[in-house]
């Protein structure tokens, strides 16, 4: 598959901002503070156990930056720019080469930045940046539709529907089965209320050989936008056949199962789908809902906790966390946990005045 033309101007213009990003952006920050990391968990530790030694059982806010997602994702992609630019430099060296493409194929530097670059994906959907850097690698080995398809998402992540659609279509155009980019067009189609455009691409999604957990992932969405029920959970039963630990099925189901007070399906769906996600905070926070609304305070309060400890600054989880407690009987607790809710977000003021009841 050829390059197209305007590829290798492009590619240099990207590469000219991530140096600059790389020179002055947080990437460079974090490297400065990697060293003191092992001290702030040392000093962390011996903070812990004098906690417990002198009976203080309020909840302590140290921070352990190595355990959190977020930083270990900006880790990944600043590593991954690193091979980047490896890559992007043998690119450039083999201009005049007529197996360029091959040759980039088969370079490991080049699959060691995708390797990279998809696990700080994974870790950090939200992660800027990535998808421009992906589009890139597609370029350099010849692959325009993954090149598009990679585009789309970068324009998705700019909250740009219409761009993102153009850019999925022309990856389908390359590859009319590239089941990414149709599952990522349906999808935007949904999400922008495009029901009938949807519908059309969800048949042809699925008519794939062997669809994917995703593919039934985005068929429950589509029900979901119709209002049907019966169809909502029937498609989402059949991702987690395709794949138990498909995490949006999952959180799914499991709330839909709880709004039903079906708990202890739900239950045994998110503590199965935990197992891909460990340190996932939105799964613990909606595990610990369910454990809650079933009436299991303790272990609600548990996985909370645990939820608290990779996510900081989530007002919503403190506030979870502070009506378990009252209902536990920790007052104290409770009132720290309100505290800091409203700290991160005044707004949720009223409703710590004016609760609803469970």
């Amino acid at each position: 598959m050829n390059i197209p033309p305007e590829a290798d101007t492009l590619i240099n213009k990207h590469e000219h901002e991530k140096e600059r990003e790389s020179r002055t952006g947080f990437p460079l920050a974090l490297k400065k503070v990697l060293p003191f990391w092992g001290a702030a968990i040392l000093a962390g530790a011996l903070a812990i156990f004098l906690l417990h030694k002198n009976s203080v059982r309020l909840i302590n806010y140290i921070e352990y930056p190595e355990a959190r997602p977020g930083i270990l994702a900006e880790t990944y992609r600043t590593e991954g720019e690193k091979y980047y630019r490896l890559a992007n430099q043998a690119f450039t060296s083999l201009r005049e080469d007529p197996d360029r493409s091959e040759k980039m194929k088969n370079l490991p530097e080049l699959k060691r930045a995708r390797r990279l670059f998809l696990e700080s994906e994974r870790l950090n959907p939200a992660i800027t940046g990535i998808y421009s850097f992906l589009s890139d690698l597609a370029a350099f080995e010849g692959d325009t539709a993954s090149m598009n398809y990679y585009q789309g998402k970068h324009a998705l992540s700019e909250n740009q529907a219409g761009a993102a659609l153009e850019a999925f279509n022309l990856a389908l155009e390359r590859d009319s089965n590239f089941r990414p980019a149709l599952e990522e067009k349906t999808l935007t189609l949904v999400n922008l209320g495009r029901l009938e455009e949807a519908e059309r691409s969800l048949d042809r999604l699925l008519s794939l050989p062997d669809p994917d957990a995703r593919a039934y992932y985005v068929k429950a969405l589509l029900a979901a936008r119709r209002k049907r029920e019966d169809l909502y959970s029937e498609a989402l039963e059949m991702a987690l056949q395709k794949d138990p630990k498909h995490l949006d099925s999952a959180k799914s189901l499991a709330d839909f199962l709880a709004g039903k007070k079906e708990f202890v399906r739900a239950v045994e769906i998110m503590e199965k789908a935990r197992q891909a996600a460990p340190n996932d905070a939105n799964l613990l926070h909606r595990l610990g809902l369910i454990y809650f609304k079933s009436g299991d305070l303790d272990k609600a309060a548990h996985i909370l906790e645990k939820a608290l400890r990779i996510e900081k600054n989530s007002a919503p989880l403190y506030l979870d966390l502070a009506r378990v407690y009252a209902k536990l009987g920790k007052k104290s607790h409770s009132s720290a946990m309100f505290q800091r809710a409203v700290e991160l977000n005044p707004e949720l003021k009223d409703q710590i005045l004016f609760p609803e009841h469970d």
